[in-house]
């Protein structure tokens, strides 16, 4: 089986199907020149990995692993919210994303997940205060998840006219959060 997606990974890498999505979804906010491919390494024993995109600065690439997608949205929608999780607001916050998020095509999780290789890239969670001080803010993969959301909801308004938020019934109000503490 692992061979036969191996396969597939080394064919969507061969008709450049990453570098369209470089073009659609990396390109337009980084300027020097990356690509996009898919990757089935796997850890030392033999599992997918943890993460879902890398950056591979030597090679200028950023990795993407389909299994590890794949068990990123399968994760999305198993999620339920449990009362401890509703205690911890950046937690309660962050699933509650996550749910809204699942109710999306893979596809579209797919190109989210690389523009949010491209938030942490760009570093849009990190915050300068005064003094040159730069910080990361609280809760980076809830804000970097929140701006791919927000460029992918943009990204199929303008391409194809379906509001994502009405066509899959998505409630994701970020004001809603905002004075949740």
């Amino acid at each position: 089986m692992l061979k036969k997606l191996q396969d597939l990974t080394e064919k969507a890498n061969g008709d450049k199907i990453g570098n369209a999505v470089a073009t659609l979804f990396v390109k337009p906010y980084i300027s020097i020149p990356i690509n996009v491919e898919f990757t089935m390494e796997m850890t030392e024993e033999g599992d997918v990995p943890e993460w879902i995109t890398r950056f591979d600065e030597d090679r200028a690439i950023i990795l993407v692993h389909p299994l590890a997608v794949f068990r990123y949205i399968r994760r999305m929608r198993d999620i339920t919210l449990s009362e401890s999780d509703e205690e911890d607001f950046i937690r309660c916050r962050s699933l509650s994303l996550l749910q809204e998020i699942g109710k999306l095509p893979d596809i579209h999780i797919l190109f989210m997940v690389v523009l949010q290789r491209v938030a942490y890239m760009l570093e849009i969670a990190h915050l300068e205060k005064r003094g040159g001080i730069v910080e990361v803010a609280e809760g980076e993969a809830y804000h970097t998840l929140l701006w791919a959301f927000k460029e992918v909801e943009q990204f199929v308004l303008r391409t194809s006219g379906v509001n994502v938020r009405a066509h899959y019934g998505i409630s994701w109000y970020e004001s809603d959060w905002i004075t949740g503490r």
